[in-house]
């Protein structure tokens, strides 16, 4: 086992422990702590790599301040995330073309910009975080979200080792090189095994046919969200969204494909 791997797997059994704690124990005030934690961290890195103008720090105050309150207010107007969001973006819109009055030339078109990723990244990371807090409150809560986070993390395990064992495909190297098309299918195939021993054991009440379906459809999603944030990472030219996990870099490189993953997976449970 290699240093870097030992870190991983040290960084992954903290974080999974305090997180199926939560989960579990908290019920839906756990999945709001957990949503704001995650949207926090993560907003908080995707500013620090698109934000570049003088007033980065005020504009990360207020990004995160209104991620915050978003998680919160979710939590008490259950079913009113679409108004939610449609507030916050006239907000934050609002507070871009006010404060716009401190540039002029280049700077202001660099400001525009910025109200255009915010926008981008409020619905990515705090908007899509919100539907952990959808998934816990429904029936079968804690069994649905548990389920998810299983499969999406088995698929990262699974599509990391295959993809070092075999892959030979890249995926789509433009983007992401290390990504095979042998990791897609190891990952594939560790969704399927951990949805079936998931309903065997603990979920009784899940169908065959969705132990097979969800893990499926969320094993072509899943890989979407983590390229989506690598498309990020290359457009900025970074390499790591943070150092604050070891071996995973930061939350935004660990949580990536978790948050793509969260609408689509509330859509299934409702089918399901």
């Amino acid at each position: 086992m290699t240093p870097e791997l030992k870190k991983r797997i040290q960084t992954a059994a903290i974080g999974v422990t305090v997180l199926v704690l939560l989960l579990v124990f908290g019920g839906g005030i756990g999945a709001v702590l957990v949503a704001s934690v995650l949207s926090i961290a993560m907003l908080y890195e995707f500013t620090g790599i698109t934000l570049s103008l003088p007033d980065q720090k005020e504009k990360r105050f207020v990004i995160l301040g209104c991620a915050w309150l978003l998680q919160v207010m979710n939590f008490w107007m259950v079913g009113a995330q679409l108004e939610l969001l449609c507030f916050f973006f006239l907000g934050m819109t609002a507070y871009f073309l006010f404060t716009a009055e401190k540039y002029n030339g280049e700077e202001l078109k660099q400001h525009y910009r910025e109200l255009m990723s915010t926008v981008f990244g409020f619905v990515y990371l705090a908007f899509l975080p919100t539907y952990l807090v959808s998934i816990r409150s429904s029936g079968y809560g804690m069994h649905w979200t548990l389920l998810f986070l299983f499969i999406v993390w088995a698929n990262d395990i699974g599509a990391y080792f295959a993809g070092k064992k075999f892959g030979n495909r890249k995926l789509y190297p433009h983007i992401s090189p290390k990504k095979t098309w042998e990791g897609a299918y190891g990952g594939l195939a560790a969704s399927v095994a951990i949805s079936i021993l998931y309903k065997v054991i603990f979920f009784k009440q899940f169908s065959w046919f969705g132990a097979f379906a969800v893990p499926t459809i969320l094993s072509v999603v899943s890989p979407v969200g983590d390229l989506a944030e690598s498309f990020l990472k290359r457009a900025f030219d970074k390499k790591d969204s943070s150092s604050i996990l070891p071996g995973h870099g930061g939350f935004l490189d660990r949580f990536d494909s978790v948050v793509f993953s969260l609408p689509v997976m509330y859509v299934l449970s409702r089918l399901f």
